[in-house]
Formats: structure tokens, sequence, C-alpha cells
């Protein structure tokens, strides 16, 4: 048994899981269907697996059809075509190149758009947009919170809320318009000000960059983000130490550490797959819920019918 953790035993509860691992005996066209695995050049799993005949070799509803003269549509039923580009709008066929579908109602895109689910006429041509329920003409206007507002700085209008300001000039902080005091180092510190090129907003509190370009925040504090960085509010060092969920551990195995939850693992050796760490040896694995899997020689089944497990324990540096 591979040792290659710090952790302890620990005991988990009962959790319900639809993963799997199983062989690969079809090399790359292998595909799952309730667990089960198979050819998808010869079957299509709909409902259970089907052979592929006649061209249908998609499903819909738990029926097989032919995709390049049919369309399924959400109500689960395959209608044919009327172009190439055919669409499904409820229980009708449309041409998505040049209709739109609003709320399972067919429109012709020149003519009309479809704002919240409501068709309405395109009464500014191709400037006409949605402003809620209502249309607009983004070009002259613009729209603040469902307000239709005038552009009435031309490009550099912007919304505050349902007011609107020149962002050349202002930044909005909290619904408030305010000076763009230090040009266009000008940023938001809560409702106040700052300028973030020479100062941070740490948890609404405006403080300086002591550590110039490797300033980060740490709650209220300035840290050097060179070496430092925050671990649920307390300071460390990443050579040494290692947060894993808000509390600081050892980097044990020096760069090589990892977090499997609160536990640290060596990574070389280990692979963290949802809390379960699992040694690995030479080769390429991958996670499959709680299990690991061989890309080469396993696939990771997600349809598997579903099981209670308990997670296995996680190994002890003893090997207990």
């Amino acid at each position: 048994m591979c040792v290659c953790s710090e952790a302890k035993k620990r005991v988990y509860p009962l959790i319900p899981v639809n993963y799997c691992v199983r062989s690969r005996p079809y090399g790359y066209y292998t595909r799952c269907c309730n667990g089960v695995v198979y050819d998808r050049r010869q079957k299509v799993c709909c409902r259970g697996l089907h052979n592929i005949q006649n061209d249908r070799s998609r499903c819909c509803g738990g029926l097989m059809y032919n995709p390049t003269s049919h369309v399924c549509c959400p109500d689960n039923v395959a209608r044919p075509k009327s172009g190439p580009y055919s669409g499904c709008c409820g229980s009708q066929i449309y041409r998505y190149d040049r209709q739109g579908c609003c709320n399972n109602v067919v429109y012709e895109r020149d003519d009309s758009i479809c704002c919240r689910g409501k068709v309405k006429r395109r009464k500014y041509g191709r400037y006409t947009g949605c402003c809620g329920e209502d249309v607009y003409n983004y070009q002259t206007q613009i729209c603040c919170r469902g307000v239709v507002k005038p552009r009435s700085h031309g490009r550099y209008t912007r919304c505050c809320r349902t007011t609107t300001y020149d962002y050349r000039e202002s930044v909005c902080c909290y619904g408030s318009v305010e000076d763009r005091k230090y040009g266009r180092n000008s940023s938001c510190c809560g409702a106040k000000v700052y300028n973030y090129g020479t100062q941070l907003c740490c948890n609404g509190t405006i403080v300086e960059r002591i550590h110039g370009a490797y300033s980060r925040c740490c709650g209220y504090s300035v840290i050097n983000g060179k070496s430092y960085s925050c671990c649920g509010g307390i300071v460390y060092h990443r050579t040494t130490k290692i947060c894993c969920r808000r509390t600081i551990r050892d980097r044990v195995f020096g760069s090589y550490s990892r977090c499997c939850y609160s536990v640290v693992y060596d990574r070389r050796k280990n692979r963290c797959c949802n809390g379960v760490l699992h040694c690995t040896s030479t080769g390429s694995y991958g996670c499959c819920g709680s299990y690991i899997y061989s890309y080469s020689k396993q696939i990771c089944c997600r349809d598997c019918p579903g099981i209670a497990f308990i997670r296995p324990p996680l190994p002890s540096p003893s090997g207990g």
C-alpha cells in the first residue's frame, strides 16, 4: 500500500452516487447506457440500448429517428424538417436562419423582436432593442433597470441605477454618481472613490499599496502577495504552508503538497476524487465521482443505477 498523505482515518456518511467505472472494450467508440457499455457505431442509448437501423441513429422521447430528415422537438416528437435550417418552436417547425421562436410563437426576425416572451414590432429597425417588455432605440437611448433614458452623453452614457452619467467624468458607487477624482484610476470602495493604482479596497476599507504591485488584501490588512497568501483571514507563507479549506497546514511534501479537503497529500503519488484519496501509478488517470479510472483502459459512466456507499478511510502515515 502506498503511503502518500498525512491523513488520519475518518468515517464518511452514506451518499448516493450515479458514477461507476467500466472497461473500454470498444476503444474510442465505447459509451455508457445506464451503466452498460456499448459500441456507439452499432447501438444507441434511447431508454435502453437499440440497434442503429435505416439511418435512425438518434433518440427522441424513447423512439429512434433519422437526424438528416427529422428534428426532435421539446415535446419529444420527431417532426420532418422543412430545410437545412429547421428547428423546433414548441410543436412547430421553423427556419432559425430567418425566423425566431418567442415563447413557442414563430416570428420573422426582420420585422419583430422577442422581449421577455412577447413578440414586439421592430419600430426602430435594426436599432431596436428590448427594455423589459418594451422596445427602444439603442442607438439614441439606453435602458437603465427597465427605464428608457436618452443617451445624453452619446456613447459615453452609462447607467447608475435609473439615472445616467458620463463615465469619462464620473463613476457609479452604490447607486450614487461620484466624480472621477483620480481619473482613469478611479474606482469604488463601497460608496467612496479611491485610486486603485496606489490603493486597495480591503473589506470596504481603503488602504495604501505598501508592497506595490504585490500588495494583496487579507481581511483589513495588506500583505506581500509575492511570498504570502491569506487563509481565512490569517497570513501564511506559501513556501512552507498550504491553505486547505480555510485551515493552514504544513507543506509536508514540499511543492508537491496538495489539499484533499483538509488533508495534505503528495500529488505525485495520489489523486483526490471528491474527497477520497487514491494511490496512482504510471499512466493517465481521472476521477469518476469518488472513483479513479485509467483514461486508456476504462470509461467513467455517469448514468449508473443509484447506489449508496461509505467513502473509504484515507490512508494514515503508518499505512493503517
